[in-house]
């Protein structure tokens, strides 16, 4: 999708702004790193608005209900940082819109993240958010870039130097600056050394995901009841309801397996989306069968809405009903199939009578 707007190739032309946002927080060592990095080309003006704290999983969300800060802070490498206490999309939209409004930004890069963004996580994922907000709002080539770890040590060396490299190679090649205006590049790097990684898959986004698992956890049973303090670390795997030495408590079922209101006590009951089994997606061409493999993932992701074709000469007139309008996002083959069952059907029918 390209934007009208937004016209004339960066190319190696001139230098680049690029805005670095995260869901991490801004003190996330995969932000800090993917500055640094950026920086280190001589190829880009860097600047920061992150977090002030993790916003993980916080999608596209947006504060309207709420002020939202914007705190001054010293990140090595770019040219300003702020930290705000909005979503990752608020911190998009106040640096392109507020704290620096007079910057034309040619490139979003959101991450390094701490964990994939595969599959479904795409539409959960804060990371992806940022990079998409920047993207759709102004024409920006988006980058999301996640590192294939939730390890606290992880090294993020590697996956920064890539995104670096991934957004040279944008810059500085003719023509694709434009193409990709408007678009994200979802990537995700192995956690591997430099020398381990196979090289790099375009990709498509698969159903990859992990299930939720929700636990109830003590909490006060008041009406107006408050919910379990958290001694969360920020890390999903190691929350604090999550730890070890932390109650869960059963949730009650009835003989048939279907909760019922008698079996409840009264009061306010408070849970958590604790992280289950995973789906697996192991198909050619998709995203978690690449960095499985030991690839760098990249997917190529629009920035609005996706929609279903439909061939609008099958659009009913003027005039006609709901059902008669929604048979045309039926394809041909498929009403073929059913009217052939339905005949089918049919025949059968009148057999047995």
């Amino acid at each position: 999708m390209v934007h009208e707007a937004d016209t004339g190739d960066v190319g190696a032309a001139r230098r680049a702004n690029v805005l670095v946002v995260n869901d991490d927080g801004i003190a996330a060592a995969g932000l800090v790193k993917v500055v640094e990095a950026l920086a280190s080309t001589g190829k880009f003006d860097v600047y920061v608005v992150a977090p002030d704290k993790e916003m993980s999983a916080t999608s596209h969300s947006i504060s309207i209900h709420n002020a939202v800060s914007a705190t001054p802070k010293a990140v090595p490498g770019a040219t300003r940082a702020f930290a705000s206490s909005g979503t990752p999309a608020d911190c998009t939209m106040l640096g392109i819109s507020v704290l620096y409004r007079a910057k034309r930004f040619d490139y979003i890069v959101s991450g390094v993240n701490r964990g994939d963004n595969l599959g479904l996580h795409v539409v959960y994922s804060g990371t992806v958010a940022g990079a998409r907000e920047g993207a759709m709002r102004t024409g920006a080539v988006g980058v999301a870039v996640s590192l294939d770890s939730y390890s606290r040590s992880a090294d993020y060396s590697e996956a920064a130097r890539f995104t670096a490299e991934l957004v040279s190679a944008v810059h500085d090649t003719p023509g694709l600056t434009e193409t990709l205006r408007g678009v994200v590049l979802n990537v995700n790097v192995p956690n591997l050394p430099k020398d381990a990684i196979r090289g790099v898959k375009l990709t498509k986004p698969g159903v990859s995901c992990t299930q939720a698992e929700w636990v109830r956890v003590p909490g006060d049973e008041s009406p107006n009841g408050k919910g379990p303090d958290s001694d969360s670390d920020g890390d999903w795997r190691h929350d604090g309801a999550f730890a070890d030495g932390v109650d869960e408590l059963p949730i009650p079922h009835t003989g048939a397996g279907l909760d019922t209101i008698d079996t409840w006590e009264k009061g306010t009951r408070w849970f958590r989306n604790k992280p289950g089994p995973a789906r697996d997606d192991q198909r050619e061409g998709f995203d978690k069968k690449a960095l499985g493999d030991g690839f760098v993932s990249v997917s190529v992701l629009a920035s609005g809405y996706a929609t279903v074709d439909f061939d609008p000469r099958k659009i009913p007139k003027e005039g006609a009903t709901v059902w008669e309008t929604m048979r045309a996002l039926v394809p041909d083959k498929i009403r073929s199939a059913a009217r052939s069952e339905e005949h089918t059907s049919e025949l059968q029918s009148l057999t047995s009578s």
